[in-house]
């Protein structure tokens, strides 16, 4: 196998693998071998409409008791009262029903290039619907739930400090009195919200605290590029992660980890809620009316009759998938980048051209930096393969006259062609290593580019967006022309029906990666470049 059959084996293993993969995106089956389309409902909503998690009392006989808040579920919420809030990187609306997030739009990120249209990523719209809800688990509605009507002083908020408090306040029966907090603070995309309960009632008050991603379902993938959107529940304890899509709402487990976090992402982007990393925490996952949703339950507490407390702070992440800096903002985060079955080659990929794009400062340029330190890496391999390649090349005049003198005997023309190889010292077979190496990594650069939110936007010369395909097909063409050149370089196949595939590789090639992003296709047409000089160099020595 010569390093002539790289493209067409790359181009059989591309397609069976993006087949394969929205295959298993569109056809999961359940224990019966049915196609599952909805995911099975945690909570019995059938027969009672919890949607609150349940709080622990202790009965008078003794024992624990469970009881659970039966509240209606809208598939978003009420659209009514709001507080917006604007900070340097975000702008929110709060609604005064609940207290949930009901909008967050990235100022940073437009819709499009050079755009004035922010990137919505919480919304309250039917059918796209994806917020942030909280609120308090109580009994005989004690405390407010993310229903429950909140007043706000002002109906909008601006982050002109380091830090902006936006406190909404409930009023409960018996002078009970919440307030709930929203921290902001400069340069983060984290919203922190914690409770003060004043129990002015004579009993004391169970509570925990609850916080929930919902979201109707979407699909961002295309078979070019099949980004995961879903769900993920992180095991802080174990460092361990559930990750699912919406097909596959059903397979979340149910459990209680002390800190963890939740987190719904997309490509580039994505909400997480982050609870207190040292208390009990339980989480669920459950779906109602095609809405999807993750939950987590705070560590119980009680507020004493008489008595006020300070509910510890959940944080909520509403921002893009940036490389190094999300796992500063909690333990486990990184998992949020989907780079597919691949990520042991993708995440050093992009740890390395992070670096190198702190140290040349162009992504673009990155790119080409990083396809050269790959080519460097494999050259041993490589060179042997263009060796092997030269030396078939040195020999097809004599492959060529003995298929004329046995071309009629295929066992006899075998048999000298397998002699004349041991004769010369070449081994055939030697340039399929090289080619299975490649393989796995340009699946793995695929994938990583295609979560790299830092490549969104991002121009590099004639190109405006390296994550998008190039505009003017400039790159495809240049690299369809360099797949050209490799075959020249290499020798012809001794079979014609052979020879004429591999002639049309580098027009089935070019069409197809038209509708790469453009940062891919500068990787493979410099690693076409570099392939080129190489195997042109190694020719020259050896046939002169």
């Amino acid at each position: 196998m010569n390093n002539q059959k790289l493209f067409l084996v790359i181009a059989i293993f591309l397609t069976i693998f993006l087949l394969w993969d929205k295959w298993q995106i569109t056809h999961t089956v359940d224990a019966n071998g049915n196609t599952v389309r909805k995911s099975q409902v945690i909570l019995d909503t059938a027969t009672k409409n919890t949607d609150v998690p349940m709080i622990e009392t202790q009965a008078i006989a003794g024992g624990v008791e469970g009881v659970e808040i039966d509240l209606p579920m809208p598939n978003i919420v009420r659209k009514g009262g709001f507080t917006t809030v604007t900070t340097d990187l975000l702008t929110i609306e709060i609604s005064h029903q609940g207290g949930t997030i009901q909008s967050a739009l990235l100022n940073d990120y437009p819709v499009e290039l050079k755009g004035d249209e922010k990137f919505q990523l919480l919304n309250d719209k039917t059918g796209t619907s994806f917020q942030a809800q909280s609120g308090l688990a109580s009994r005989d509605d004690a405390l407010p739930t993310h229903l429950s009507e909140f007043d706000s002083a002002n109906t909008h908020y601006q982050l002109f400090a380091d830090e902006l408090v936006v406190p909404l306040t409930w009023q409960g029966k018996n002078g009970v009195k919440v307030v709930k907090n929203f921290h902001f603070k400069r340069g983060s995309y984290v919203v922190g919200v914690d409770y003060q309960i004043t129990n002015n009632s004579n009993q004391s008050i169970p509570v925990k605290s609850y916080v929930r991603l919902s979201r109707s379902a979407i699909d961002q993938s295309n078979m070019m590029m099949p980004t995961f959107t879903g769900g993920l529940i992180y095991d802080k304890k174990n460092n361990t992660v559930q990750k699912n899509d919406f097909e596959d709402w059903g397979d979340f487990d149910k459990q209680n980890s002390v800190g963890g976090w939740i987190a719904m992402a997309q490509q580039y982007f994505m909400a997480a809620w982050i609870p207190s990393q040292n208390e009990q925490q339980s989480f669920s996952a459950s779906t109602t009316n095609d809405v999807y949703k993750l939950t987590n339950a705070n560590q119980q507490t009680n507020v004493a009759a008489g008595g006020s407390a300070r509910l510890n702070t959940n944080q909520l992440y509403i921002g893009p998938k940036e490389y190094g800096k999300i796992e500063k903002v909690a333990a486990g985060l990184h998992y949020t980048l989907d780079y597919g079955f691949l990520d042991v080659l993708a995440d050093p990929l992009s740890w390395l051209i992070h670096k190198i794009n702190d140290f040349v400062g162009s992504w673009g340029w990155s790119i080409i930096v990083i396809t050269l330190l790959i080519k460097l890496a494999f050259y041993p391999l490589s060179e042997k393969s263009y060796r092997s390649m030269a030396g078939m090349r040195k020999l097809s005049p004599r492959l060529a006259k003995l298929k004329e003198t046995y071309g009629d005997d295929k066992q006899k023309m075998g048999q000298k062609t397998m002699e004349l190889y041991k004769k010369e010292k070449i081994n055939p077979a030697s340039g399929c290593l090289p080619i299975l190496v490649q393989i796995p990594v340009f699946i793995a650069f695929y994938w990583m580019l295609l979560d790299t939110v830092e490549l969104r936007h991002t121009a590099f010369w004639w190109m405006s967006d390296l994550t998008e395909m190039d505009p003017y097909y400039i790159l495809p063409i240049i690299m369809g022309a360099s797949m050209f050149i490799q075959q020249k370089l290499n020798p012809p196949p001794p079979d014609p029906m052979q020879a004429k595939i591999m002639m049309s590789l580098p027009f089935v090639f070019t069409i197809m990666f038209l509708w790469f992003p453009a940062g891919l296709v500068l990787y493979w047409v410099f690693n076409n470049v570099l392939s080129i000089a190489q195997q042109y160099t190694i020719n020259k020595r050896i046939n002169g």
